[in-house]
């Protein structure tokens, strides 16, 4: 008798634990569940369907929606048209590219469906109804997920938009949503922003543009515009994102607003420092394993002209540096996957540091160029 009912006792013990620790994981992590939504910070990408990988001319992304989904981003800025009769995204002129929003509303339905303890983010630069957008959401299946705010309450933890599985929330610049779209919410209620023209890293600074400075939601743009076509650039990017130029902007610009920066909104989100940022912005500590980590391995080491690297479980964005003695980064390498092949370049024979930093995770080890 006893061991029949230790039995079904210890299986629910394990189906309850699991149950916790599944529950315990929201956006990723578990000190974020018992946040409010307007308490933690989210990686945005700026014009989020403009991607390279999609075949856009001038993108301002690498990477799709359905690749930034799942290399952890969780907001996504959208430019909604109407092209030709269809509900399209494009930025500024289709001929550079052009899709279906339901293309991109499919790849989020997915990713909620098959991620049940994630929240997302839509903030629309919208040039068509608030019909029209209901009537995207509902085609693409999403309308079970929209959480609809009541602007005289606090804004919820993720662990309560979890529960509820109202895990969407739409922000938009056009005001014209009926009385039962209470789910879309006019974006300058809720949110204000730094400007968003920056042509330069000179150019950025902490000062309001849209928005009531009282407004629960910090926009922080932190993207670099060409000048000629209001695209991307790669190279600008990469500046901007890393740190410490990064870090210290948003470390800036919070003290001097005293407002927490919930929308770090970027291009080439791959590209810099923009995970670390994020983490230590939602006071996640990285996991920095010792030099000589047995998870990275590099090979040969020595190394004359080439070595390639592993790291494990990863397929999101990784940053490699490579330190001198005295601690001066000598070569950079960004890209996305789980192993790695560099050169040794102009890099004098000597000893190194070997870093990787994943989302996550920062991997060390001691290399030696001959």
């Amino acid at each position: 008798m006893s061991k029949d009912f230790n039995l079904p006792l210890t299986i629910l013990l394990i189906i309850s634990v699991t149950r916790f620790t599944l529950l315990s994981q929201c956006n990723g992590y578990e000190s974020l569940c018992d946040k409010k939504y307007n308490e933690v910070s989210y990686l945005t990408t700026h014009n989020a369907y403009n991607s390279a990988q999609d075949g856009y001319n001038l993108p301002n992304q690498n990477y799709n929606i359905r690749t930034q989904l799942n290399n952890g981003i969780r907001a996504f800025m959208l430019d909604v048209y109407d092209f030709m009769g269809t509900i399209s995204v494009y930025h500024g002129v289709a001929i550079l590219g052009n899709k279906p929003l339901q293309n991109y509303l499919v790849d989020i339905r997915d990713f909620l469906q098959q991620n049940p303890k994630e929240v997302i983010t839509i903030i629309l630069e919208c040039y068509v109804d608030a019909d029209d957008i209901e009537n995207e959401l509902y085609q693409a299946g999403l309308d079970s997920f929209l959480y609809a705010h009541d602007s005289s309450s606090n804004w919820p933890t993720l662990q309560q938009l979890i529960n509820w599985d109202q895990r969407l929330l739409i922000f938009s610049d056009k005001d014209d949503a009926n009385n039962s779209q209470n789910w879309y919410h006019y974006m300058w209620d809720y949110m204000v922003e730094t400007h968003y023209s920056a042509n330069d890293t000179s150019d950025f600074t902490c000062d309001f543009n849209r928005g009531n400075p009282s407004n629960d939601l910090f926009i922080l743009n932190h993207f670099i515009t060409n000048n000629t076509t209001g695209t991307g650039n790669a190279n600008q990017s990469l500046i901007c994102n890393s740190n410490p130029f990064f870090i210290n902007r948003v470390v800036n610009c919070q003290q001097e607003k005293n407002k927490f920066p919930n929308f770090l909104t970027v291009d080439f989100y791959e590209l810099g420092d923009c995970y670390e940022v994020l983490n230590q912005i939602n006071n996640i500590p990285a996991k920095v394993n010792t030099l000589n980590d047995p998870e990275l391995l590099i090979y040969p080491n020595p190394f004359g002209n080439r070595m390639s690297v592993q790291f494990p479980n990863n397929s999101a964005p990784y940053t490699i540096h490579i330190f001198d003695i005295q601690g001066n980064i000598v070569k950079s390498k960004y890209g996305r996957g789980s192993s790695a092949k560099l050169c040794k370049g102009r890099l004098a024979p000597g000893q190194y540091i070997f870093q990787v930093q994943t989302q996550n995770n920062i991997f060390k080890n001691k290399v030696i160029i001959q």
